[in-house]
């Protein structure tokens, strides 16, 4: 799938709605068409549909259709995730502005935080996402932690600011993500951090930590976040177990 493309159509789909030539209340044309029409393919029409439910424009239904729900987005960010192939696709409309870089030792309180191992030589690259389909807004600041034996991938990061860094190391370094633990909290923004994301000093916001394991467990990356809380929702599904009659 081609980024560009993708973002390109979301982008054409967004401002067919703001005009009017798709009115709230009507359904998109099929994915087949819109494939006809951009000359792309459903993985790409589908990755730009998905933005589109991000922003709250439209909802989707099965035999039914994508259905425009707003004129304009709702604001924020909004990440339904069920695998490591969505959480990719998701970031795939974000970009890096990498603010620092520093190599540390982890202490006890650091390793307990971050599940890091006390003693041992880690790099973080701190860094603000912004959202390259609504003028580079914004929306979180993001510290990814890894050890040092990754740290080629550093400058990686810089070159492809619209990858994952874990997916970095899973190219550079011939690993695999098999599992990404994520806890998610409450936080009051510091003055620093409210800065940087235009944000108001003390305001809540969510945190995000996420540890991107290989199938053995081995740690591969951890990686926290912090969103202004009127800039992401997180949305999951839960389902009732069903016993066997």
């Amino acid at each position: 799938m081609n980024p560009t493309r993708y973002a390109t159509v979301a982008k054409d789909l967004m401002q067919g709605i703001a005009s009017g030539r798709y009115p709230v209340g009507s359904l998109l044309p099929t994915e087949f068409e819109l494939c006809d029409l951009y000359g792309v393919s459903r993985h790409t029409v589908r990755a730009a549909i998905d933005q589109l439910l991000g922003q709250g424009l439209v909802s989707r239904r099965k035999r039914v259709g994508t259905r425009v729900e707003a004129s304009s987005p709702l604001g924020g960010y909004s990440q339904s995730l069920a695998s490591v192939a969505d959480l990719a696709q998701q970031t795939e409309t974000q970009q890096r502005d990498i603010q620092a870089v520093h190599h540390f030792v982890a202490d006890l309180d650091e390793a307990a935080r971050l599940g890091l191992v006390p003693g041992e030589h880690y790099f973080c690259v701190s860094s603000i996402r912004v959202d390259r389909l609504h003028n580079a807004a914004p929306l979180c600041w993001s510290d990814v932690y890894a050890q040092r034996d990754y740290a080629e991938v550093i400058e990686l990061a810089r070159k492809h600011p619209e990858q994952l860094i874990a997916g970095l190391i899973e190219q550079h370094y011939g690993r695999s993500i098999a599992v990404i633990d994520q806890q998610v909290r409450a936080v009051l923004l510091t003055a620093e951090m409210a800065r940087a994301l235009k944000a108001e000093a003390g305001s809540p916001g969510l945190k995000i930590i996420r540890h991107y394991r290989e199938e053995n467990g081995d740690l591969m990356a951890v990686c926290e976040t912090v969103h202004p809380d009127d800039r992401f929702t997180l949305v999951t599904q839960m389902r009732r177990d069903r016993s066997p009659a």
